[in-house]
């Protein structure tokens, strides 16, 4: 017995520490990346300098600020299946981003989370923290969709379609976007479809979870990953009128908008994230500005502010993962 639980322990320790290492490694390469380095020394090095210095802390607050949210919604979202502090949410919300920051899509964000837990079935745990994420996927589908309605006639042109069409079609849009929202307020008829699949009934109580909370609680998940998206557009915003890109605050909001409506679209590696991020906010804010180099070096930026820095954050709490129980 004491044997295997020894055993148990070094192979934990090993995932940890490749874990940490991996994280490193790829958040190093990434900033390394040749097309990239002199982007994010430039914009560090003027986001440094003594007039900028208070802006610079007050993107960390904003971070963290972000971070929070996301730890309360966690919390909310696990109180059914474990009661945890708010101090342990937030560590298992960083060692999250810290095994995201390498794995595609941020795939490994759930066990980065679930992970922390001591009680709760892990599996339960990853189906709540698939809701919240969620939550956050309707905010930016929703502001996408509402962006691109003001984006295509503007950018893009009507063509053929007359006004009246536009205007119809914009009404449909505005009702999908209420229908997804609605949707994810009503997460508990997930349980009604996936009753009506064959599922093998030892795997039928995961149906469960997603009953588990009241459309009043759904409703302050949703508002909180609505105040995360606030907050880093807002950031993404300040950013561009540092490195002097002139764009009025209507069209920042529209273009960036339609840039995380884009990116939701796009598979990555986060070891390519960056690159991707850039191009893809070059492409929107290019068509209101023509400081590309501001632009990408903000996108860089926000990259780094955001969720390098928080993964690199998260390695400390990497090593308090509880990979093996008792009963396992």
């Amino acid at each position: 017995m004491a044997k295997r639980l020894f055993r148990k322990r070094n192979i934990g320790l090993f995932i940890k520490v490749a874990i940490a290492f991996v994280a490193l490694w790829f958040i190093y390469r990434e900033v390394q990346i040749k097309d990239q380095v002199a982007d994010l020394e430039g914009g560090i090095n003027f986001l440094l300098q003594s007039e900028q210095l208070l802006v610079f802390m007050g993107l960390i607050v904003l971070m963290m600020l972000n971070w929070v949210l996301e730890a309360y919604k966690w919390r909310l979202l696990m109180s059914h299946i474990e009661k945890i502090s708010f101090w342990k949410s937030l560590k298992a919300i960083f060692s999250g981003v810290t095994i995201a920051i390498f794995t595609p899509n941020r795939i490994g964000e759930y066990g980065g989370r679930v992970f922390h837990l001591q009680k709760a079935d892990r599996i339960d745990a990853a189906l709540l923290t698939i809701v919240g994420s969620y939550a956050q996927l309707v905010v930016t589908l929703v502001t996408g969709i509402l962006a691109t309605i003001f984006f295509l006639p503007e950018y893009v042109g009507l063509g053929p379609i007359t006004p009246m069409q536009y205007n119809l079609t914009g009404v449909l849009l505005v009702g999908l976007c209420v229908m997804l929202v609605l949707l994810f307020l009503n997460t508990r008829l997930l349980t009604t479809v996936l009753s009506w699949l064959p599922i093998p009934k030892k795997h039928q109580h995961y149906a469960n979870v997603f009953q588990y909370h009241s459309s009043a609680t759904l409703w302050k998940v949703f508002l909180a990953s609505l105040g995360r998206y606030v907050i880093f557009t807002f950031q993404f915003f300040l950013l561009l009128q540092i490195f002097n890109v002139e764009v009025s605050f209507g069209n920042a909001m529209m273009m960036i908008s339609m840039t995380y409506f884009v990116m939701t679209a796009i598979p990555t590696f986060a070891i390519t994230e960056l690159g991707v991020r850039g191009s893809v906010s070059v492409y929107f804010l290019g068509m209101v500005s023509s400081n590309a180099s501001g632009i990408f070096t903000a996108s860089s930026m926000l990259w780094l502010i955001n969720l390098a820095v928080p993964a690199l954050i998260g390695v400390m709490f990497i090593f308090q993962l509880r990979f093996f129980r008792k009963s396992d």
